[in-house]
């Protein structure tokens, strides 16, 4: 019989190393198991996010649509005149006549800035709605799933689990190798679960890896994206300009630079508005058009298009950027392809209690076996 270099026969070889990648698949599993199971499980119901925030919050959404709604200068001053007062950072456009805005505030205090989160306005009354007062069960559900509602430590737990969910995909992978062609088989004919185990991890092995690593992205991107931008030797995204205020110059009003806006993609549809909160920073403006994005910077003094400062150089790092958040959620691709992926989320919570249960399995039987 041939050996290897140590001198052991080349199946116990094959078997050491086996057992090694086996040891490395159960105790990464093992410590990140919980995290995991509940990162995979809300994944998996916030493929209805939308629809369950918006019966939570029906008010939002079926507004009385009597009366002339305010202009977007109008909306943004009835956030400025609030108490306290609230900067919109980003507002979110509603589609609907009967939808409410949607904007990400701050307040503004006089010993410093607070975030205020999600605050809605109904464009007919001026009424404020803020998230923070009340339960919402999908925010609570992103909230476990983005930061295991725990806050920033809870946020570094959760990348940390997509991580390790990425890393056991890979050694899950070498270790079903050796079993190509027969997993399925053994499935169903010896219907065992760690056959069922092997089945199910091979069938959502690589749908799971793409959520990792695009979940972990989320989290860590000011160190990831500078890293892949040195590998493809040029910047991944265009940056947001910047403008010169002109002495004694004077702002463009919101509804011309609106009007512009609208003009300058009259094909598209207007879904977000980050105003110019600095006289150094530029309108932004963001459509879909067709199954594309487009942003548009004009800037607040002349109403003039600007451009990025730096050009953006086409590589993997840019094919990632502007694909990863749709590789995690499918969300732009509609409802069957988003439930799929929802189930396949859920798949890794069904893994994870597979293999918790094959564990507690062996080890009975080997108590039982060290006492007799």
């Amino acid at each position: 019989m041939s050996g290897d270099s140590t001198g052991l026969p080349d199946s116990a070889s094959k078997r050491n190393g086996r057992s090694i990648w086996f040891h490395i698949h159960f105790w990464i599993g093992w410590i990140a198991a919980i995290p995991i199971a509940l990162i995979c499980f809300t994944g998996a119901a916030l493929v209805f996010e939308q629809n369950l925030f918006r019966w939570e919050h029906k008010a939002l959404y079926q507004l009385d649509t009597t009366g002339e709604a305010m202009s977007v200068a109008e909306v943004l001053e009835a956030y400025r005149s609030s108490d306290p007062p609230l900067r919109v950072n980003h507002l979110g456009i509603p589609q609907s006549p009967e939808y409410s805005y949607s904007a990400y505030c701050a307040e503004l205090h006089p010993d410093g800035n607070r975030g205020a989160g999600r605050v809605f306005l109904n464009p007919y009354t001026g009424e404020l709605s803020r998230l923070s007062e009340g339960f919402s069960l999908s925010h609570f559900l992103i909230d476990v799933h983005r930061r295991m509602a725990s806050g920033r430590i809870g946020q570094q737990v959760a990348a940390i689990s997509s991580l390790v969910l990425a890393i056991t995909c890979i050694v899950g992978l070498i270790l079903w190798w050796p079993l190509r062609g027969r997993t399925f088989v053994r499935a169903v004919t010896r219907g065992g679960a760690l056959d069922w185990h092997n089945a199910l991890g091979l069938v959502v092995l690589v749908p799971l890896a793409i959520m990792a690593i695009t979940g972990f992205t989320f989290t860590w991107g000011r160190q990831i994206w500078p890293a892949l931008e040195a590998l493809q030797d040029g910047p991944s995204q265009a940056s947001r300009p910047t403008v010169e205020a002109p002495a004694g110059g004077s702002r463009l009003s919101i509804e011309a630079i609106v009007e512009r806006a609208l003009a300058r993609y009259p094909e598209g549809t207007w879904t977000g508005f980050q105003p110019s909160n600095r006289d150094t920073s530029a309108h932004a403006l963001f459509f879909t058009l067709g199954s594309g994005n487009a942003q548009l910077f004009l800037d607040p003094f002349t109403g003039e298009e600007l451009h990025s400062p730096v050009a953006v150089r086409s590589g993997p790092a840019t094919w990632y950027r502007q694909r990863f958040g749709r590789l995690h959620t499918l969300y732009p691709y509609g409802w069957v392809a988003r439930i799929l992926w929802g189930a396949l989320s859920l798949g890794g919570t069904i893994l994870v209690a597979t293999g918790l249960w094959i564990s507690i399995k062996r080890w009975r039987r080997n108590r039982t076996g060290s006492v007799d």
